[in-house]
C-alpha cells in the first residue's frame, strides 16, 4: 500500500510567489499549504500564483484554503491567480461552486527564468 504523498514547490521572483502543490491536498497537508500562502502574502502588493496542475486529489480542506485565500486577496492587498488543475480537481471546484468564484487561469503568468526556488 502506498502512503498518499504531498509536496509543495515554492518559486519566488520579486513580489511574485508561485506555489505548486503536488499529490494530495487534504486535511493532513493543508496546514503546510496554508502556511506557505500566509508567508507568500505577508506583504501588501504581493502576487500569488497557486498552480494546481500537479494535484491528484483535493478534499474540502483544500477547497476551504482556496476559498479563504480568495476572500483575503482583496482585503490583504495581494493579487491571486489559480492555475487550473487536472480534470478531477476541476470537477471538485465545479461541484463545490468555487470554480465560478475563483480567479482561475489556464496557464501560469510568466515568471522570469532566474527564479529562486525555495
Amino acid at each position: 500500500m502506498t502512503i498518499p504523498s504531498f509536496d509543495l514547490k515554492v518559486v519566488r521572483s520579486d513580489r511574485t510567489t508561485r506555489l505548486a502543490p503536488s499529490g494530495e491536498l487534504d486535511i493532513a497537508s493543508a496546514p503546510e499549504f496554508e502556511q506557505a500562502i500566509a508567508d507568500a502574502t505577508a506583504e501588501p502588493g504581493a502576487q500569488l500564483v497557486l498552480d494546481l496542475r500537479e494535484l491528484t486529489f483535493m478534499d474540502s480542506t483544500g477547497l476551504r484554503a482556496l476559498a479563504q485565500t480568495n476572500a483575503r486577496a482583496d482585503q490583504a492587498g495581494f493579487a491571486l491567480s489559480i492555475v487550473r488543475g487536472p480534470r478531477q480537481i476541476e470537477r471538485v471546484l465545479e461541484i463545490s461552486g468555487l470554480a465560478e468564484l475563483l480567479p482561475l487561469v489556464d496557464a501560469p503568468p510568466d515568471i522570469p527564468a532566474d527564479d529562486e526556488a525555495a
